[in-house]
């Protein structure tokens, strides 16, 4: 197990068990995700407070050295740690294999920015990173095709309700590195970007990608103003395929 295996799997315990971690569950519950599902994809809460996770007993010194490497952890007193995420949802971004290389994390107030990512390293590269992938790679050769959602929670969303060929770019565009590992598994994608401006430019950018790769590309209609997870979770009228 890696140093981000590890910390995620602290992250997720904050998450499903401490009080530290209630607001998080609360927002996560609230919006209509299930436990089973913040399971599934190990979803997690990086508490606000500083954490002795060497005498606590939730990391090596050689992990934490690694997380300061990747700008991760920061060293504050008496033992303790600072984490660059803390107070924040913690969505762990796992390879095809499963092993965590990085983390997006969103803020439940109104905290800018909204996401944080985890720096680029040696482990993570977030233009190559598709959230989800492993959960998702054997639905998609199944049922040779693919949806690209924006978020991580589209991506959540889509699983929970029944659609497992979901991934989410995580970002303003699906990069053709991300694409070209869907293509692995299927020439045939959908993409359910957010129904807004942005999302527009999203589908488009996208969309070109994967005609270049000689993929068929549809699209997934959301109602305008809305994103997948709330439509989703909502039942109101997403457009299935």
């Amino acid at each position: 197990m890696s140093a981000l295996d590890s910390i995620s799997e602290f992250y997720h315990k904050v998450l499903m068990e401490a009080p530290a971690g209630k607001d998080g569950l609360d927002y996560l519950l609230s919006r209509g995700f299930s436990e089973d599902t913040l399971k599934q994809f190990g979803v997690g809460f990086c508490p606000k407070l500083p954490i002795n996770y060497n005498k606590e007993g939730y990391l090596t010194f050689s992990e934490i050295e690694l997380l300061i490497e990747y700008k991760h952890l920061f060293k504050g007193r008496r033992g303790t740690y600072l984490d660059k995420f803390a107070g924040r949802l913690m969505f762990p971004v796992r390879n095809g294999l499963g092993n965590v290389k990085g983390f997006a994390a969103r803020t439940i107030t109104d905290e800018l920015p909204k996401y944080l990512n985890s720096a680029e390293s040696e482990a993570y590269r977030k233009s190559r990173s598709l959230f989800g992938l492993n959960l998702a790679k054997e639905a998609i050769y199944d049922s040779n095709r693919a949806i690209i959602c924006e978020g991580y929670t589209d991506a959540m969303a889509f699983h929970q309700t029944g659609t497992k060929f979901a991934v989410a770019c995580g970002g303003t565009y699906a990069t053709k590195f991300q694409i070209a590992q869907i293509a692995r598994y299927t020439s045939n994608i959908y993409l359910a970007f957010d129904a807004d401006d942005a999302g527009d430019g999203v589908t488009q950018s996208t969309r070109g990608f994967a005609k270049e790769m000689g993929l068929k590309v549809g699209d997934i209609k959301i109602p305008r103003g809305k994103d997948p997870a709330d439509v989703l979770l909502k039942q109101t009228g997403i457009i299935g395929v």
